[in-house]
């Protein structure tokens, strides 16, 4: 039997191979929280590494307005509200997003025109978690997620 692939197979199975997302810096700066209303463990949240948007679209809301309490109809953030929301939140793994984060079915959702002139796809959630796609070359996902003690504010649950 030939094992020789063995040997690449640490290669093979890095988180960067696993993920298409945008590689996220792990640094000092980054700190863990533990967000009892939407997670199941701690979270670690880092600087972010999105460039500086320059305008924002919100497209609309939706989601299932009778599977959670307070219903989905309540969260209807305008454009400055997600301004604000990305001003302060932070970005968190790939794998925090995917494993840790309880997920809701409401959602808003839209457009931005980055600073450097990239067009990105944005979807904000109440329990304070964002996903923002690059849809320029290169193509990008960047996760975040707002502690409670930044983004406590409506329509944010």
């Amino acid at each position: 039997m030939n094992f020789k692939w063995l040997v690449c197979l640490p290669f093979i199975l890095t988180p960067s191979a696993l993920s298409l997302a945008q590689e996220m810096p792990v640094h000092d700066a980054c700190v863990d929280i533990l967000e009892e209303d939407f997670a199941d463990d701690t979270i670690t949240l880092c600087p972010s590494s999105l460039p500086p948007i320059k305008t924002i679209h919100v497209e609309g809301s939706r989601g299932d307005a009778k599977a959670q309490e307070p219903d989905c109809n309540t969260f209807r953030p305008d454009a400055a509200t997600v301004r604000r929301y990305f001003s302060k939140a932070q970005q968190i793994s790939d794998q925090d997003w995917m494993h840790k984060l309880i997920w809701i079915t409401c959602e808003a959702s839209g457009s931005m025109t980055l600073e450097d002139g990239r067009k990105a796809r944005w979807g904000l959630s109440p329990n304070r978690s964002a996903l923002v796609s690059i849809e320029e070359k290169p193509y990008q996902k960047f996760f975040f997620f707002c502690s409670k003690a930044d983004c406590g504010f409506p329509p944010f649950w």
